[in-house]
């Protein structure tokens, strides 16, 4: 099996990932983590009462999660694992029944020891169009996954 090489550009638009969120997910999710008992995320009860709000949200870890899988199937887990990262702000609360969706752009390339770190901003918005949350991430293409440079 040959290497798959390609090139990265600034501009080059990431495949989107779009999630819908269940309550269900939420909770699994939650549980995962080994968070047990109410909190904000699986209880509307708990969610009133810390956060004020009508209905649970789904945390901001699940977003992460999710901004890091689009960013693993784009460079590749044999490419993300070991260099990737992401760092995600979170704007507004993602609430049981929202679709969010994940998009990303190359942003830049820079060179580096063992290969081009590729930055990637990140957008996250609703169904309704909202932002939700805004970030970076990057992965370091190692050169045996690049072009040769031009002479």
């Amino acid at each position: 099996m040959g290497r798959v090489i390609r090139n990265y550009e600034e501009g080059d638009d990431i495949t989107p990932l779009a999630k819908e969120l269940t309550q269900e997910a939420i909770n699994l999710f939650e549980g995962s983590s080994g968070n047990t008992g109410p909190s904000q995320f699986t209880d509307e009860h708990a969610a009133k009462e810390v956060l004020g709000t009508e209905g649970t949200v789904a945390s901001g870890r699940m977003s992460l999660t999710f901004a890091i899988e689009m960013l693993r199937r784009h460079f590749g887990p044999e490419v993300f694992n070991h260099t990737g990262t992401v760092d995600l702000r979170f704007l507004r609360p993602v609430r049981p029944g929202d679709t969010i969706t994940f998009t990303g752009k190359v942003t830049g390339t820079s060179r580096e020891a063992n290969g081009s770190r590729v930055s990637v901003g990140i957008e996250v918005k609703n169904q309704r169009g909202d932002t939700t949350g805004v970030g970076q991430g990057s992965a370091i293409v190692p050169n045996a996954f690049l072009p040769p440079e031009d002479p």
